[in-house]
């Protein structure tokens, strides 16, 4: 009973500091499961044994269910010592981001291996388009079947959602470049998972959202743990400049090496408004907050984005500088903030595409920013 109590006092408190999103993976923690499943047959067998014995008869206890018996209680209190570590190891607030942003770093890099030999994305223009015909998250495509009718019709499929994404009846769900039969549609539409709860663990952007989740919790006047914020907006930060220049698509169903099914993933536009404009937001009032969100713009600029990655980069560095111009009042922060603004003004230096105005201390009116 005390295991169970401590995997709920596990699942309330992460609830209540961190984000109701990051409770999925940790009840699906396979090595909790196998202890508390050994907990459970082990207590079953101990009944099943009680009932067994016969008080008016000694004799009557079985020579090899006891030592069994006595082996099974052993092992289940070494199983409890890993099963106390490994909770109070599950509640920490550091742990599980590290487990979050080490899950979306593996994630991504195995798309880019994915996507190392596609030169483009093909053009659907035209393309016969498949409706979704039930509501729901988009939690996985069965891309083995899915790959089994691609090939034995020679077709090439693109979703037109990302992994995630809440679809109603009706909404366009994917597209080939050949029609198919209403037997085919429907053996299509069997290959696709969806589910009333978001959770898809094996997204990059998802991984992103719960980390940017937990800092928006941790700057909240309940908890008040920037710190925690700022680590999770510094490892943001890596994970921005490792997605500079991977098309927001990714790959699956190969045939001998070529891919039969494209889909996208969150654009760099879409990434940044999801992730960073709410810690922001919410985190407009600590001007420590604002500079690690700079600085985590900063380092996404320099590992050679896209254009349309720069541009969204840049946009958010806009809004960046028009959120600490209206929120920061102390002369202080906003130095500090002026100090950042100006590391960011030489490294467009290199490039200047945008030019990025300090923070005006007496607060007058500042022009409209202008991208050349």
């Amino acid at each position: 009973m005390f295991s169970f109590s401590m995997v709920m006092v596990v699942l309330n408190g992460a609830a209540a500091r961190l984000s109701p999103r990051v409770l999925p993976g940790l009840i699906s923690d396979r090595r909790n499961q196998v202890i508390l499943g050994i907990y459970l047959g082990s207590t079953l067998y101990f009944l099943l044994m009680i009932g067994t014995l016969d008080k008016n008869d000694p004799a009557s206890i079985p020579t090899l269910g006891l030592p069994l018996a006595l082996m099974f209680g052993m092992a289940c209190m070494a199983l409890f010592v890993v099963f106390i570590r490994s909770v109070s190891q599950s509640i920490q607030v550091d742990w599980i981001v590290s487990q979050l942003y080490c899950d979306a770093l593996a994630n991504l890099e195995k798309r880019k291996r994915r996507l190392a030999d596609i030169v483009e994305i093909p053009d659907t223009t035209g393309w016969w388009c498949l409706p979704a015909r039930q509501p729901g998250y988009l939690r996985e495509v069965n891309e083995r079947r899915l790959g089994k009718i691609l090939s034995k019709r020679d077709l090439v499929a693109m979703i037109q959602v990302e992994p995630g994404f809440f679809l109603v009846v009706g909404h366009p769900l994917i597209t080939f470049n050949e029609p198919l039969s209403d037997e085919e549609a429907t053996e299509v539409l069997d290959c696709f998972n969806f589910h009333n709860n978001e959770f898809a663990g094996a997204n990059v952007s998802y991984g992103m959202r719960q980390i940017a989740e937990i800092a928006v919790k941790a700057i909240s006047p309940a908890i008040n743990d920037p710190g925690t914020a700022m680590r999770a907006v510094n490892l943001i930060g890596v994970l921005l400049k490792r997605l500079s220049g991977v098309l927001p698509y990714d790959i699956g169903c190969f045939d001998n090496g070529r891919p039969r099914l494209f889909y996208p993933q969150l654009g760099m536009q879409r990434m940044l408004q999801a992730v960073i404009a709410p810690i922001r937001v919410y985190g407009s009032h600590d001007p420590q907050v604002l500079i690690t969100l700079l600085q985590c713009l900063k380092n996404a600029l320099h590992d050679h984005p896209n254009a349309e990655q720069l541009a969204a980069l840049h946009d958010e560095i806009h809004a960046l500088r028009d959120e600490a111009d209206a929120k920061v009042e102390n002369l202080r922060d906003r130095h500090a903030v002026n100090g950042v603004l100006e590391r960011l003004n030489k490294l467009h230096g290199e490039n200047p595409v945008v030019a990025l105005l300090p923070i005006d201390r007496e607060r007058q009116p500042h022009p409209e920013l202008s991208v050349t």
